[in-house]
């Protein structure tokens, strides 16, 4: 699977203002706004979301203050059902990200994307493969000979059957030609549950983003062997190849992006399109973006719904081919 940039993207935000205008005026917060993160403290989602509230803080993008709030649970599903509670109400809104596709997919949440809002796509992080620094697989093709030597040899760990980090490995095996229904694949809780798992030499190895691996690479305890990105990163991972460099076509981006409930008017669209475009043109968004070897993928609430649907059905097909699909 590739995640791809959509083709009208650059237009969509130099149109965006434009656009918002005949609305943007119309509708304002009149209440504090609760920005939701469905992880708890620490994390892709909640560093998102606490930079989106510092930005629309110091920018006075909404006038009203803006609280994380943090809801774990069921790999989003609680936070995400949280939000589809507050029906026609734009003053909740949540950090979202794959797992809102996967989870319907699978079966673990009732709730489809298009039971929501969608507000916008912030964001892009690839996936890094990591092990402990002192972990005898030192190459991309350490790990591939072992596990087609024996796919049982390895111990993975991810969060969520079906989610970002698991389709990750998904993806770079089946392009290695590794049957991947007979990987080893301890699934946690949490994504920092399983990376503490790596830590504790408990399993061998995490597909993560590296958003999560940059503080453990500079101290030394992790090494990543290769990345899901199209080309090589900058910065701490500069030296790390991708999966592509070592004949593996597997280019995959965890997203993140923006939701609201169900029922929101144009105005109230309009006003959340007019604020996060203005949130990722910040000089702040992008030293953060470029800090944690991530991309600038912003989308509006427009075409951030068309980028969901063709999500949903591509990782369906995924998750079907895996029969990890609800029928």
């Amino acid at each position: 699977m590739r995640y791809t940039k959509s083709l009208g993207m650059l237009a969509a935000v130099a149109s965006l203002f434009a656009a918002a205008g005949p609305y943007a005026a119309e509708w304002k917060p009149e209440k504090p706004v609760e920005l939701v993160v469905p992880a708890a403290p620490g994390g892709g989602t909640d560093f998102i979301a606490r930079t989106v509230q510092k930005i629309a803080t110091s920018q006075r993008l909404i006038g009203l203050p803006m609280q994380v709030v943090n809801k774990p649970g069921g790999a989003g599903s609680l936070a995400f059902t949280y939000i589809a509670q507050h029906r026609g109400n734009p003053h909740f809104v949540s950090v979202t990200y794959p797992s809102l596709l996967t989870n319907h997919i699978v079966g673990t949440s009732p709730l489809r994307h298009s039971e929501f809002t969608s507000l916008a796509l912030l964001r892009n992080a690839y996936m890094g493969f990591a092990v402990r620094a002192d972990s005898p697989l030192k190459t991309p093709k350490d790990l591939l000979d072992r596990v087609r030597k024996d796919p049982q040899s390895v111990v993975f760990s991810t969060f969520a059957l079906g989610g970002p980090n698991h389709l990750a490995l998904v993806l770079v095996m089946k392009a290695a030609g590794v049957d991947v229904r007979k990987l080893k694949v301890v699934v946690f809780a949490s994504g920092g549950e399983s990376q503490t798992a790596l830590l504790g030499g408990h399993v061998d190895v995490v597909p993560t983003g590296l958003y999560n691996l940059r503080g453990p690479v500079q101290d030394g305890r992790l090494r990543v062997l290769a990345i899901t990105a199209p080309k090589r990163s900058e910065g701490v991972f500069a030296q790390v190849p991708t999966w592509k460099e070592n004949g593996i076509d597997a280019v995959m981006g965890q997203w993140f992006g923006i939701i609201g409930p169900q029922g929101m008017t144009a105005a109230h669209i309009a006003f959340w399109d007019e604020g996060l475009a203005r949130v990722v043109q910040t000089d702040e968004w992008k030293a953060e973006l470029q800090r944690n070897a991530e991309d600038n993928e912003y989308l509006n609430s427009r075409d951030s719904r068309r980028f969901l649907d063709q999500q949903y059905d591509e990782y369906r097909r995924i998750l079907a081919e895996l029969g990890l699909a609800k029928q």
